[in-house]
């Protein structure tokens, strides 16, 4: 016979609030919704938990907003909050924006926004409470929301996917904290110069962009940050090969001390020829020590896992500073003993050695 062992009614509400905090936080919405259903003890701690992070989907998100308005102690409660387009399967000027307006303008405490809405609507922004320490928002850069950002003075990372106005200038003393950034050449030109990135990913909405003097600018721009630029991630559309080999040498001319450089080619196959023609890209650097290749088409090149280890052989002969490389479905590390090896192997001889020394403590 199995005997259950219960907690004696009422345990879990003797406890102290954080350790019911940290037990409920594993729960899911639906599950915390049903707490507050059945205890009206434990609602304030729910609701810590439920309003903390909020990510609601498309269907959620006009209820989502409403909720916060009406009840500022929830408001007060969100760190997080992630608002998806909506523009596609609502009227715009049918109070939305009004209503976005006034949830944000309820948050004091909102340090991370992802903001995916496109168009001129920064205006509605102006004056929010919160101190934003992470953006992310596809609104367009014109001259409210450089009004807006001027506000965000704790700003740290920011992620800009929105359309870029001609002319739209941004103050020296606006984002003094900005550490790290997503954007287009056009933003990042407006940005980095005078400012303390030290990471920067660059979007190449097209690929006539992916050429050596384009790049060569580039570089030359995000040099002018007040700190060094250690980390560069490329979002690009690949067409020309040859195009894009040219373009990642003008990189180590104007960012020699960068320690580590991802390319995501989108679609486009990466080919063994230009994988085998990176040595003078790789000898540039003065520290390189981790590098990325990712593209959804793995067929070609990035298939051929025994090819890539040869060749991560070879890339350390042109940069003896690399430590790792990845590609689709393979992470390369750099072993004093044993050379080049995967994560997997890696693990395995972990395990190994711990195997071994409780061998030898018995």
């Amino acid at each position: 016979m199995v005997t259950e062992h219960l907690l004696p009614p009422g345990t879990v509400l003797r406890l102290p609030p954080e350790i019911i905090y940290g037990i409920i936080s594993f729960l899911s919405p639906f599950e915390l919704a049903g707490i507050l259903t059945l205890s009206r003890r434990l609602k304030p701690i729910v609701e810590r938990v439920l309003y903390r992070e909020l990510e609601p989907n498309k269907a959620h998100v006009i209820p989502c907003l409403k909720t916060i308005v009406a009840y500022s102690s929830l408001a007060s409660i969100t760190r997080r909050i992630t608002i998806c387009d909506l523009s596609c399967g609502y009227d715009m000027l049918s109070g939305y924006l009004s209503l976005l307006s006034r949830a944000l303008h309820s948050m004091p405490a909102l340090t991370d926004l992802t903001l995916l809405l496109a168009g001129p609507h920064a205006k509605y922004f102006l004056g929010c409470p919160f101190r934003l320490r992470s953006l992310s928002t596809t609104l367009t850069w014109d001259n409210a929301f450089i009004q807006w950002m001027e506000e965000q003075s704790e700003l740290s990372s920011v992620m800009f996917g929105g359309a870029f106005v001609d002319n739209t200038l941004l103050p020296p003393d606006a984002l003094p904290n900005i550490s790290q950034i997503s954007a287009s050449p056009l933003i990042l030109s407006s940005v980095v110069p005078g400012r303390p990135v030290k990471a920067v990913e660059i979007c190449f909405l097209q690929p006539e962009y992916m050429k050596d003097d384009i790049m060569w600018i580039i570089t030359r721009i995000l040099s002018f940050s007040t700190e060094s630029i250690s980390s560069i991630q490329i979002i690009a559309r690949i067409e020309s090969m040859a195009e894009t080999l040219r373009a990642l040498n003008t990189i180590p001319e104007n960012i020699p001390k960068l320690d580590s450089f991802a390319l995501h080619a989108g679609h486009g196959p990466f080919t063994h020829e230009f994988l085998e023609s990176l040595d003078t890209f790789m000898s540039g650097f003065e520290y390189l020590r981790s590098i990325t290749f990712l593209s959804r088409s793995v067929e070609g090149a990035l298939s051929d896992h025994v090819a890539l280890g040869n060749l991560a052989t070879e890339w350390h002969k042109s940069c003896p500073t690399l430590e790792c490389i990845s590609f689709p479905g393979l992470s390369l590390v750099r072993n004093l003993r044993y050379g080049w090896v995967t994560l997997e192997d890696l693990e395995r001889m972990l395990c190994d050695r711990n195997a071994l020394l409780l061998g030898l403590e018995k």
